[in-house]
């Protein structure tokens, strides 16, 4: 690209079938081009292909020796989308800031902002600036299973 930047393209060529170009632009965003016609985002592809609640239904209709023509077929969500790609963590409202599961692999190396409350005792478990280390992630573990940050 003009700015220096690299730019990546991928092509998926089935054996019989549309062809699938992907392609990334200068903003870093993703788009598809569907037998090199239109450029789209990526997205649009993604709300097209089967979610998982059309599956389950196909695969129940199925094992009950249903025919699956009058099934309403329905494409990915915004949520499916976000949960295929990121893992969800729930958040809840929690006084002046949000309580959140204890997962030891998410906070493992970070460093914190605001201090970390024990949800249940109020007590602070690591204060504000630290870097959670390998053994004080081990040890919150132990004691805590959902905290306030925030």
């Amino acid at each position: 690209h003009s700015s220096g930047k690299y730019l990546f393209a991928a092509r998926v060529i089935p054996y019989r079938g549309s062809w699938l170009d992907f392609e990334f632009d200068a903003k870093d965003l993703i788009y598809v081009r569907i037998d090199r016609k239109r450029k789209l985002p990526v997205t649009t592809l993604l709300y097209a292909l089967e979610g998982a609640n059309y599956i389950a239904q196909r695969d129940r209709k199925i094992a009950e020796g249903g025919d699956v023509e009058g099934l309403d077929i329905r494409g990915m969500d915004q949520d499916e989308i976000l949960s295929y790609f990121y893992d969800m963590v729930p958040f809840t409202r929690m006084g002046d800031g949000w309580a959140r599961p204890f997962e030891p692999e998410a906070f493992r190396g970070q460093k914190l902002l605001s201090p970390l409350v024990d949800a249940d005792t109020g007590e602070v478990v690591a204060e504000a600036d630290a870097k959670l280390t390998a053994r004080m992630v081990r040890k919150i573990a132990e004691k805590t299973r959902v905290v306030q940050v925030g």
